[in-house]
């Protein structure tokens, strides 16, 4: 039994397991319907021993989902994101995000999340370039990198433009787009606005699509509109993705960063990325840089930030230059 391979029902029935037959009766008595009651039941009965580092699994994700579910409560989505940022970095949070807002609303073109990409893309390559936009701003990430990749060059940097500039549509528009497609995918959605694209989400697809359209679309955002392209670039590795490199490549980039920038970074990130810095400094350079920390004064925020974006800027310039490698998703990665 493996997480990833658990669908939503299967982990219901692990954490009602989990809570203990009182507390499971009295939740399944208060929140769910009687189909739902019989199709958890039916999976708690097949489920004859559970590992304990699975069960553990489920439960963590329960109460990250519950956190942030209380955080886009009480203050929105960028405060919610703000602080799953702050205490599981950026990639996490909007993974958490992304389960939690599909839960909570109906997503326009909801059924094509579940289309082979490949399939999708067969039936929408022929639209106009701003159709296209629409329908891969909807998408998961992992399906809009798989068919951007698919198209042709050309067209490459125009849609990813357009996903990057895309706010807000209007519900007849996302409707007269599903119309074209609903022969196919019979999914009408009628809702007052719906928040798609931006630059996030075009950043989303292209830390997923491999490392040569990457370059190639970045390249015609440069040429299109200079500006946009800084911030794609600025947005696709932030500071706290650093537990993502290997700990040779770590310190690579430990050897190229000022100490004063590396301690006013370190003053806004979580402890997961500290202990990782920390692993990968000599023991008097670590005790040096905790010491410095805790003399340290108030900093402002904005000096944080820009300390991080140095560090940022000096991954991706070693990254550029092939010294290291940022691992994109779904792309293996291969050192010799």
């Amino acid at each position: 039994m493996q997480l990833t391979k658990l669908n939503g029902v299967q982990k219901a029935a692990i954490l009602l397991i989990a809570l203990g037959s009182d507390l499971s009766s009295r939740v399944l008595k208060q929140d769910f319907q009687q189909s739902e009651i019989e199709q958890l039941t039916h999976e708690i009965s097949n489920m004859i021993k559970i590992p304990v580092e699975v069960r553990n699994a489920v439960l963590d994700e329960f109460m990250e989902l519950q956190k942030a579910r209380d955080y886009l409560m009480h203050g929105g989505l960028n405060y919610a994101k703000e602080l799953l940022e702050k205490a599981v970095g950026h990639t996490k949070a909007t993974e958490i995000l992304n389960k939690l807002t599909i839960d909570m609303k109906a997503i326009p073109f909801s059924s094509l999340r579940k289309t082979d990409p490949k399939q999708i893309y067969n039936f929408i390559r022929e639209e106009h370039p701003q159709t296209i936009a629409l329908i891969l701003a909807h998408l998961t990430p992992e399906q809009s990198a798989v068919i951007l990749g698919m198209l042709p060059q050309e067209l490459q940097s125009e849609i990813s433009r357009r996903i990057a500039i895309i706010d807000r549509f209007t519900p007849d528009i996302v409707r007269d787009v599903e119309f074209l497609l609903e022969r196919k995918l019979s999914s009408v959605v009628q809702q007052d606005q719906t928040v798609v694209g931006g630059v996030q989400s075009l950043v989303d697809i292209l830390n997923r699509v491999g490392r040569s359209a990457e370059k190639v679309i970045l390249e015609g955002l440069e040429r299109e509109d200079p500006v946009l392209a800084e911030e794609v670039k600025r947005r696709m590795f932030v500071f706290e993705d650093l537990i993502q490199l290997p700990d040779n490549f770590i310190q690579r980039v430990l050897k190229e960063v000022n100490s004063k920038d590396l301690v006013l970074a370190m003053r806004g990130a979580n402890e997961e990325v500290n202990s990782r810095i920390y692993k990968n400094m000599s023991k008097r350079a670590a005790e040096m840089i905790k010491e410095e920390m805790e003399v340290m004064g108030p900093v402002r925020l904005k000096e944080v930030e820009k300390a991080q974006q140095k560090i940022v800027t000096i991954i991706r310039k070693l990254d550029e230059s092939g010294e290291i490698i940022i691992s994109r998703g779904g792309e293996d990665v291969i050192i010799v």
